[in-house]
């Protein structure tokens, strides 16, 4: 079943406000409770689960928006996160949509490793390679746990967006097969 072009403006703009409420979320001070002052990345697990289903192209399209919208309430290192989401949603689209199934195990593995790799990059690109002190310790007090706090909440992400996509037929429907 192909959407029609007001469906898709639709179903776009409501990826957008998705991703724009999950950044305000993440970035908004008291919004979401801090836990030993580890933050949530909310906005990484809510990207990975609406491309999910996306072809490869709008994938990394809506990944290049959201990390472009990371980078303009983040202030530092423009384009870091524009490239590296870009790349990760190209990437889960294309494994998704050619390897895996659209399930809850899936979505939540896949959510994991977006998180845990975007911590060890970044602490990687910015904190070790720039040489800031104390930079190992940095990855066991806040980066990992970031990337925990993140997994703890991702399946409530998971359940909210997938309700939302229903309700919206942003999924693709499931195909039987005929013996």
């Amino acid at each position: 079943m192909e959407l029609t072009k007001k469906q898709r403006y639709i179903k776009y703009i409501c990826c957008g406000v998705l991703l724009v409420l999950a950044e305000l979320l993440q970035n908004i001070s008291g919004l979401m409770p801090e836990f030993f002052s580890s933050r949530c990345f909310i906005m990484i697990p809510a990207l990975i689960v609406i491309i999910i289903g996306e072809e490869e192209i709008p994938a990394a399209v809506i990944g290049l928006l959201s990390g472009m919208l990371w980078d303009l309430t983040s202030g530092v290192h423009l384009g870091f996160n524009c490239i590296f989401f870009a790349v990760l949603c190209f990437g889960i689209s294309a494994l998704m949509n050619r390897l895996l199934r659209d399930t809850f195990i899936t979505n939540m593995l896949m959510c994991a490793m977006a998180v845990i790799l975007y911590c060890i990059t970044y602490w990687l690109c910015f904190i070790v390679i720039k040489g800031v002190e104390h930079a190992q310790n940095t990855i066991f007090t806040f980066y990992l746990p970031c990337a925990v706090y993140t997994m703890a909440v991702t399946p409530i992400v998971y359940i909210v967006i997938k309700i939302i996509k229903k309700r919206l037929h942003m999924h693709k429907p499931s195909v039987s097969k005929k013996h």
